[in-house]
């Protein structure tokens, strides 16, 4: 009985140490100013203080949450994580922008080592906003749509200059626009061609931590 009696406190003290892990884990809603007005967005902070860190920007109608899995995932690799949802009425640039110095102003994140992955529509506007913001280390296009090959978001890659670029693509519509912008990078685009969204997301992961 005195066994188990030293037993329970150790047992306690270990339940709380994996409770604490997964809250580290688990993203805080946070709120960015933008305009005079506010863009919600979820962050995960980083453990250790110089830490890279990743912007996820989902198109309107794509909630942020979309992201949970994939910046828990991130966060547990030792990334800052910002994920969000862009709206239908501000411009898409202005809402990149605050959300990038925001999470340059952060204490643990390295304010040279942050990348954006833009996802579906979200896609253009990634590029287009890292074409003319040279502090943005790397940009991944998942599941870029058709008019990811339009000529304006072409120009932006080719604006966007030799940092690192993903493009990544699992179905026949994001395949097209996957290949023109290849074609436009003119080889200097890291491309997927994931057969799952399990394996562009390990792809993607992989691309990170080479790169960022």
């Amino acid at each position: 009985m005195s066994g188990l009696g030293c037993r329970a406190p150790a047992l306690v003290f270990l339940s709380l140490l994996l409770l604490a892990g997964t809250a580290c884990d688990a993203a805080r809603r946070v709120v960015i100013p933008l305009n005079g007005e506010s863009l919600e967005a979820l962050y995960w902070e980083p453990a250790k203080r110089l830490s890279p860190a990743v912007l996820l920007a989902a198109p309107a109608g794509q909630p942020k949450e979309s992201w949970v899995s994939l910046g828990t995932r991130l966060r547990k690799q030792g990334y800052g994580v910002l994920a969000l949802e862009l709206s239908a009425g501000e411009p898409a640039s202005n809402e990149l922008r605050a959300a990038f110095e925001w999470m340059r102003l952060r204490k643990k994140v390295d304010a040279a080592r942050i990348g954006i992955v833009g996802a579906d529509q979200a896609a253009n506007a990634a590029i287009e906003f890292a074409a003319r913001e040279p502090l943005v280390r790397l940009v991944a296009l998942l599941s870029p749509t058709e008019t990811a090959a339009e000529e304006k978001t072409v120009e932006a890659l080719r604006y966007y200059g030799f940092r690192p670029v993903l493009l990544a693509g699992e179905d026949a519509g994001a395949a097209g626009a996957v290949n023109g912008l290849a074609e436009a990078s003119a080889g200097r685009a890291t491309v997927s061609r994931a057969a799952s969204g399990q394996e562009m997301r390990d792809e993607l992961v992989a691309f990170l931590a080479r790169h960022l």
